[in-house]
């Protein structure tokens, strides 16, 4: 019996369970489109159930690779709306691949982070690793030494010895601040916690744009770096107030924020303060988180496929399974303007007339 005929039986109750046709279970667990998240996902369950062996399984097995772990800072997935597709989406695509994956939290405190990703390679043992939303040196040092494949996720290896993918973040803040000049603006301010490269790209493709329009980047004019004011990215509301309050936005006719969390907040705080979006204020954020679209009036935002991005993740790190002495790679994933409703002219022109 070849493995088409042994496996079809297999194909066909994970159908039957799953209220579908063969034909969909085929392209979810031969990895290809035209089919829905949620029935991607059952069939991925009942696959798991069944105790489907895909096409990789005694590839991975002959590389020696059995237990996979994802680590993922605690409070990064806790805390943002962004990591849960991100991680959904390397899962599926581990299922998909027949990668057996762990997925284990770090309380990532500094230098206990460090430790406990120590233990973790002391302990654990890997055989390869797939690392979510980590970008701190040490971290990446002790990942990169560990000489299992592996792979950063929403962040990069500066040094390049691991495989990262990651949005094209540069291009997130240039775009966000081209749609803002396109409208007229030239009074425009970044908010933003740049405590992470992601962060910091973003702000610099801030910058770029502005310095192509002809307008001189300045730190104290146009950012607003909630971390010197001692606040953090749910606490923007308060931070836009106190601007308000310092007149810190009094020829502000524009904001850019460096997250959606940070923009709604913003929101927020302008329209308790009488402000009318987008008449006063035009706002763009980055995310497209699920939210957005719901705020008042709905966010023009920068969309990050976050589920593509753990789906890549996790075929850069197959690759790097059948090929460790490959070139390292790091790719960065597009990201496009998401039109709503929170941009529009200025106010007043750029004399303030």
């Amino acid at each position: 019996m070849d493995d088409d005929q042994a496996v079809a039986p297999t194909l066909r109750e994970i159908a039957e369970a799953a209220g579908v046709s063969i034909a969909s279970v085929s392209k979810v667990l031969n990895n290809r489109g035209g089919v829905g998240d949620e029935s991607r996902r059952k069939i991925m369950a009942l696959a798991e159930q069944f105790g489907y062996q895909g096409r990789n399984a005694r590839s991975l097995q002959k590389a020696g690779i059995g237990s996979t772990t994802l680590l993922v800072p605690a409070e990064y997935y806790s805390g943002s709306h962004f990591y849960e597709d991100v991680i959904r989406g390397a899962l599926d695509e581990a299922a998909a691949q027949s990668l057996k994956v762990n997925v284990q939290l770090l309380a990532w405190e500094g230098r206990q982070g460090i430790a406990e990703i120590d233990e973790f390679l002391t302990a654990a043992e890997p055989s390869a690793i797939i690392a979510v939303g980590l970008d701190d040196r040490s971290a990446i040092d002790r990942i990169a030494g560990s000489g299992v494949p592996a792979v950063l996720i929403n962040g990069m290896d500066r040094s390049m010895r691991v495989d990262s993918v990651l949005p094209d973040n540069w291009s997130a803040g240039w775009l966000a601040t081209r749609r803002l000049l396109e409208a007229g603006h030239r009074d425009i301010v970044h908010v933003t916690l740049p405590l992470r490269l992601s962060m910091e790209r973003r702000m610099a493709g801030f910058r770029m744009a502005l310095e192509e329009a002809g307008i001189a980047f300045d730190a104290d004019r146009h950012v607003i770096d909630l971390g010197k004011l001692g606040y953090l990215e749910t606490q923007a509301q308060l931070a836009t107030r106190d601007a308000l309050q310092a007149g810190r936005l009094d020829n502000v006719t524009a904001i850019f924020c460096s997250m959606d969390v940070v923009a709604l907040g913003v929101m927020q705080a302008l329209q308790s303060h009488g402000f009318s979006i987008p008449a006063d204020f035009s706002v763009v954020g980055i995310d497209d988180v699920a939210i957005a679209m719901h705020s008042r009036p709905p966010l023009t935002t920068i969309s990050i496929d976050r589920a593509e991005l753990g789906r890549r993740g996790v075929e850069l790190l197959m690759k790097r399974i059948a090929n460790p002495d490959d070139t390292i790679v790091r790719v960065n994933m597009g990201v496009r303007m998401i039109e709503r409703a929170t941009v529009g002219q200025p106010r007043h022109d750029p004399d303030g007339n």
